[in-house]
């Protein structure tokens, strides 16, 4: 089957999971989907579709995580407070200084260091709790100097149902 989506041309067996690298798309992030989602044509319509506006999901999540940080009542306030305190705070400064080159990361704010995230997977599959399709975007510094993650779910309307930290 052939992947409707304008950014790549893209065949996939349905079926049969799609776990694909950027070397192997052209795309600059991990690209997969569940197995039980390429099977079903409207779901991969839904992917394409997606797929070509993965970088405005992006940029909804660092505005979640944005809105997060500066709100103590969110309930993602202190998971998106400690991601960002890890990775400025609690790893060696030689390791910080890598994740934001010429900055100083002691003097940089979270919100700061929220434009330094950068797509690193987008995927799709059928969310456990609700049995219903959603959209997973993984929003890392820097994948060659941590494996920590932002994990940001997202649902049939691109609203965002959940924003987690995982390693």
């Amino acid at each position: 089957m052939k992947l409707n989506c304008k950014r790549i041309d893209f065949t996939y067996a349905p079926g049969e999971e799609i776990f694909t690298f950027p070397e192997d798309t052209g795309l600059p992030f991990i690209f997969d989907v569940e197995e039980k989602l390429t099977s079903n044509s409207a779901a991969m319509d839904v992917v394409g579709d997606m797929l070509d506006v993965a970088e405005e999901l992006a940029n909804k999540a660092k505005d979640a995580i944005k809105a997060a940080l500066a709100d103590e009542n969110s309930a993602y306030h202190d998971i998106v407070t400690y991601f960002m305190q890890f990775h400025r705070d609690e790893v060696d400064p030689d390791t910080a200084a890598a994740l934001f080159p010429g900055m100083d990361p002691a003097k940089l704010f979270y919100a700061e260091m929220v434009d330094y995230l950068k797509l690193n997977r987008f995927g799709s599959c059928v969310d456990g709790e609700t049995d219903q399709q959603a959209f997973i975007l993984d929003l890392s510094f820097n994948p060659e100097i941590t494996d920590e993650l932002m994990v940001i779910y997202f649902d049939l309307n691109k609203e965002i149902f959940c924003i987690t930290h995982e390693s």
